[in-house]
């Protein structure tokens, strides 16, 4: 007996033999194989397109994170931050200390 794939799908199904042995596959006869590989070319073609699709925001994604990481560093060098991964801390050690000035600019006056 010849086990034959479903497109797509993990399902296998059997196909019928005849009586001197040789398999029968009723598809064949009516013309479905046809339909059947164009499915599989649609199929594929199909991939290929989500493929490119993903492959382009992969690379739009790529370019971003660049910008963002030279923008990173721009800022830890302005702060004069030793690391980006600090980053945050030393933006919020900035503020705290304009909030001082500020209060104190206000105790002045």
């Amino acid at each position: 007996m010849h086990m034959e794939s479903t497109l797509g799908g993990g399902t296998f199904t059997p196909a019928h033999s005849s009586a001197d042995g040789r398999e029968n596959n009723d598809r064949r006869n009516t013309g479905t194989d046809l339909s059947d590989a164009h499915q599989m070319q649609a199929r594929f073609a199909s991939i290929i397109a989500e493929n490119k699709e993903l492959r382009a925001e992969l690379e739009s994604l790529r370019a971003e994170r660049t910008r963002m990481a030279e923008t990173l560093s721009r800022l830890a060098e302005v702060l004069g931050s030793k690391s980006t991964d600090r980053l945050v801390h030393d933006v919020r050690n900035v503020l705290n200390e304009r909030e001082l000035y500020r209060a104190l600019a206000d105790s002045v006056e």
